[in-house]
Parts: C-alpha cells; structure tokens; sequence
C-alpha cells in the first residue's frame, strides 16, 4: 500500500508540472531569456533563490525528471561557477540518495526484474572493487547516473558510502555542466555541454581509480601467494588443511533436500551448501561466506546433521589470512570492539575473595545502564563478593575470521581472570555466553537469566496483570531466542520461566528455541548486505504475527524494534511501568560511550575492589 500511495503522488506531482505549464520555464531558451531577471532576483534574495532552486533540482533528480540537466545550467548561469557547483553538487548528490533509497525501500523488486541483467556485474564490481567501483562509475557520464542510482539501491552498498563517493564521483561532470551555464549564452544545444573528447576524458579519469586498486590488489595477493606455506611446499590448493573435512562432509553428505533453504535468506538467494562449495570457484565463495549470518539455522534442520555454518565461517579465516577480505567495509564494528577493549572503557573490578565475575558485554551497558546496576545488585545480593568486567569478547572479531586477533585478545583477558582465580563467569550477553562457552572451558560458565530463575526471583507485579494491563494477556507475547542461544534448553526456558514469574504469558511462535532465526544482525552481514540483514528481521517480524517480542539480546532487541515493538525481558523484570509505557528507552550512539564511561565511574565509586585493572594491551593486528 505504501508503495502504491507513493507512486500515485509522484506521478500526480510529475502530471501536475506537465499540466501547469511547469516544463515550459524550465528549457533551454526559456533559461537564457530570462538569465537576467533571475540573477536580479538572486542578487537580492540569496538564500531564498538557493533554497528555492534546491527543492526543485533534488525531486528532478530523485524523480529523473527530463529538466534536471537544464536545471544545472540554470546554477551556473544565476549563481556563477563557483556557487553554482556546490550548490548544484550538494543538491544533485541528495537526490541521487532519495533515488537510490527509493529504489532499496519501495521499488527493489521492480529494479531487480528491470535491471536483472546488470544487477549481477554491478554487484560482482561492489564485491571486487568496493567503493571504487561506484566511483568509477560516477566519473563516466557514458552510464547514465539514474540508472546508476537504481541499481545501487539494490545492492549492498551502504547508504553513508553511496553518498559520499556520488559526491565526490559527480563532481567533475558537475562542475563542467555549472559552467557550461555560467556560458549559457553561447550554448544553442544540451548535446553540445558533453564533447566526444570531454566524455573520454572523464572516462579515462574513472579507469584510474580501478586501475589503482587493482594493481595494489595484485601486488598483496602476489606476496600472499609466494609467502603461503603451501605455495612454498609446492602443494597449493584452494582448501587449506583445516577446512577440508567441514567440506568434505558436506559434498559426501549433502543430498540437496533444501531444508537448509526453507527460511534461510542467505540460501535461498545462492542455493544449497553443496550448490555454492561445487559451482563456484574459491574466491567467490569466500566472497559469499561474508553473507553468511553464521547463525546455525541450517545445522539445526539439516536431516544429516551438516554444518554449513562452520564451512562459511572457516571460508572467512581463509580470506582474512590471505589477505583476500575487504575488512574496510566493517569499519563500524570493529571501531567499536576496539573501544570496548580500550583502557578508556574497560574495567575489572574484583573484590576480595571474589571467585565469580558479572560479565554484561558491550551492548547492555551502553543501552541500558539502568537496568544492567540493577542486574549487577541483585546478583551482589546473592553473592556479596562479586566482580564485575567491563570488557568486549571480541566476538564481531571472531566472526568476522580475525581468528589471531580474536585469540590474542580473548586468551588474553582469559589470562588474567584465571591467574586472579576467577572460576565463575555471569553473563547477561548471549554473544558473550556462546564465546566463554567455547573457549573458556576451565570456567563455569552461566547465563545470568539461569542464575535469577534458580534462585526464584520474586514477581515484580503485585497486581498479578503485568506492566501491560489484562489485555495484553489476551494476547501473549512471544519469545526470540537469540541465536547463540539455539542449543541451551536450560537458558530458553529459564527466560520463560522468569516471564512466567512475572505473569507474562509467552505464546509459541514459529521457529523459536532451536530453530530460531537471526534477527538481522549475525555475521555483521548488514555491513555488506543490508537488503539481505532486512530479509531477517522481516521474517521474524511476519513469525511474530504482531504480537510483541520479548528477548534476551541486547542485539536483538535492537534489530528488532526496527521493525516491530520488542522489549529485553531485563528492562520487563527491573522497570515494568517504564518499558511497558515506551518511557524507558534502549539508547543509541553516541550516548552509549557517554553511558558505558559513567557505568564506569558508578563502579569504581562504589564497589570495594581489591584489584582494579583497565585493559591497555593491543596486539599486532
């Protein structure tokens, strides 16, 4: 419905310019004949004439609209060059954004039929070449740029990243066109703005980029390829050692049933493991693992019991140490687990005698520093010699087949938590839980949601109704499993249990415990692909069937409330009245630093540490 209400009141906005005459003010001539008045108007009115021409020019180009070209010389002939190009390059750059957003929010499906043909080159160009690939094609007016912003809204190029390559990319065509009308007198055709030579002069200009990054690509793969171990032993492979028996079980096993396929975004787009592992070649395999949501769905409904999951994860090692993954795209991510294992925001405060530590994670403390002091109380009440850590898990590291940096850091704080005797780990992080529970394995290892159900936590509502009054029960929530989560029965149905006590009812939603789907977020897969993290969050959205979500992710309930209202069971448990109201809100960056630093300092005012620590070790990355 949305989309049909928005291309009725574009066409109806594009019929009333042809009804009313609009286009006729809006050639060529009409343009050189009125240049004089209209420099008048701009010498007395400036910024009303810039805020004027703007909200024409951006809806031309968002729309492709037959005048957006007469519009850029219309800049150049009433504000001179050099205003003109900014002015008309801002203004052009935002419209080519509402277009590429257009494309990915409301049109997607009609542009991949359309352009179905290319859509598979360009993004085969955004996987090998990243920004540089955009760039070029902005530089080479031969393409023309409507059809370039279509396109990109259905790949998996960041909207931040269209923007600002569209403005760089556009600008030399930008600035040839505002000065052409600075000249406008001398113009008699628009085919003459764009000379034969002019166009190949500006294609060469977008080859360069191309050419650059691919000879510095050729350079590393070569000292990749001469410094490998195997290339040295002369016996190169596509495989290494390590990966060969996840696919070997895989090409043995598999028996192309599609079970895999039924809910899963990413193989419903590519086909089945045993599809991708024999008909593409290496480099584009380790290319699609980073589309991977690594979340486990396909091992849990695999009738072999196969684990693709653990393929497209090693296929990430594999890219990382041969220096064959553009990292660069996750940028974000990997800024922010860096900070969280920072001396600025890390923070281990233990006790004398403590043996047992609160490990919130990232995401819980800067979202929700209220609710985590809450947690940390009641967990000090029921062991008074309890510490905290403020650290990160390095889990997006991990993911991401960082495996060495993952290592260095981890067995580092695993390091210092066992030569301070620490043998017991609480942790109100599902990603956090999942990595301890792997490779922590001399600690006892607990989710705190076990913790409070065990230990029978009174109810929170005297009036046994719930935060959402009785007609809410009419109609129970239900509960997403994280992913991480997918194989502890004993979690999932503590969560239940603590919901239970506080006279929330949980209804059954399909595909929930083991068989539970991402919420968007694993894999970081949203960072290259945010059409296929969508995808995600949808069909957990449609599997709600607009009842509310309760989970017990701090991630998760992020994604999620994107698309459909969903409350973290602590925020339900500590402040009912508030997350029932809407008044108690998880908070975004940047106030999530601001929050982690004062969670901080509440820590070290407050709690009686015997050792206080601030991580600052950095390995070699």
């Amino acid at each position: 419905m949305k989309k049909v209400i928005f291309i009725i009141l574009m066409a109806g906005l594009v019929a009333a310019c042809f009804r009313f005459g609009l286009t006729e003010y809006l050639s060529l001539e009409e343009i050189k004949q009125s240049q004089g008045r209209l420099q008048a108007f701009y010498a007395q009115n400036p910024a009303l004439s810039i805020a004027v021409f703007v909200g024409i020019y951006i809806p031309s180009v968002a729309l492709n609209l037959p005048w957006a070209l007469v519009l850029g010389l219309a800049g150049g002939a009433v504000f001179g060059t050099f205003t003109g190009t900014v002015v008309v390059s801002f203004a052009s750059s935002i419209g080519a954004l509402l277009a590429c957003m257009i494309s990915r929010y409301l049109l997607a499906g009609w542009v991949k039929k359309k352009f179905k043909d290319k859509l598979e080159r360009v993004n085969q160009g955004i996987a090998r070449e990243g920004a540089f690939y955009l760039f070029a094609l902005r530089l080479i007016p031969l393409i023309p740029f409507f059809v370039v912003n279509m396109v990109m809204g259905v790949t998996a190029i960041r909207l931040t990243t269209f923007y600002w390559v569209s403005q760089l990319g556009m600008l030399p065509a930008t600035a040839v066109i505002v000065n052409a009308g600075s000249q406008i007198s001398k113009i008699n055709t628009l085919s003459g703005i764009l000379s034969g030579k002019l166009m190949i002069s500006l294609a060469l200009l977008g080859s360069l980029p191309l050419a650059a990054k691919r000879l510095v690509s050729v350079v590393r793969k070569k000292k990749a390829f001469s410094t490998h171990p195997e290339t040295q032993s002369g016996e190169a492979s596509n495989r290494p050692d390590q990966m060969a028996p996840v696919f070997t079980d895989i090409l043995e096993k598999c028996t192309g049933c599609g079970a895999c396929q039924v809910q899963c975004a990413f193989l419903t787009r590519y086909g089945t493991p045993k599809d991708i592992f024999l008909t593409l070649d290496p480099a584009r395999q380790r290319a699609l693992a980073f589309e991977c949501s690594l979340c486990g769905l396909c091992r849990a409904v695999c009738p072999e019991k196969l684990d693709p999951g653990e393929a497209f994860l090693a296929l990430r090692r594999d890219a990382v140490s041969k220096n064959q993954a553009d990292l660069s795209r996750y940028s974000t991510i990997m800024g922010y687990e860096k900070k969280g294992t920072s001396a600025l925001f890390s923070c281990y405060a233990l006790p004398q005698g403590c043996d047992t530590i609160f490990f919130p994670g990232c995401t819980l403390p800067g979202t929700r520093p209220e609710t985590t002091w809450a947690l940390f109380e009641t967990l000090r009440a029921l062991d008074p010699d309890l510490g905290i850590v403020l650290d990160c898990c390095t889990k997006p590291s991990h993911d991401l087949g960082r495996e060495s940096y993952f290592h260095s850091m981890f067995g580092e704080m695993l390091a210092f938590l066992q030569a301070r005797k620490i043998k017991r780990v609480w942790l109100a992080c599902p990603n956090c839980y999942k990595i301890f529970l792997t490779y922590a394995a001399q600690m006892k290892v607990e989710s705190v949601y076990e913790v409070l159900s065990r230990t029978g936590l009174p109810s929170r509502f005297s009036n046994h109704t719930g935060p959402f009054g009785n007609t809410f029960l009419a109609d129970p929530l239900v509960v997403h499993d994280p992913c991480p989560m997918r194989d502890d029965a004993l979690v999932q149905e503590s969560v239940r249990s603590l919901l239970a006590g506080m006279s929330l009812s949980a209804g059954k939603m399909a595909y929930e415990k083991k068989k539970t789907l991402c919420c968007g977020e694993g894999g970081s897969v949203g960072f290259i692909d945010p059409t296929l993290a969508r995808e995600w969050t949808q069909k957990r959205k449609k599997a709600a069937r607009q009842r509310p979500i309760v989970t017990y992710c701090a991630g998760c309930a992020g994604f999620l409330n994107r698309a459909t209202p969903t409350f973290h069971i602590l925020d339900l448990l500590f402040f009912p009245d508030k997350a029932a109201s809407g008044r108690l809100r998880a908070a975004r960056a940047p106030l999530t630093y601001f929050h982690r630093l004062a969670l901080k300092r509440k820590i070290k005012k407050t709690l009686p540490a015997e050792v206080f620590r601030e991580r600052n070790t950095r390995p070699t990355e």
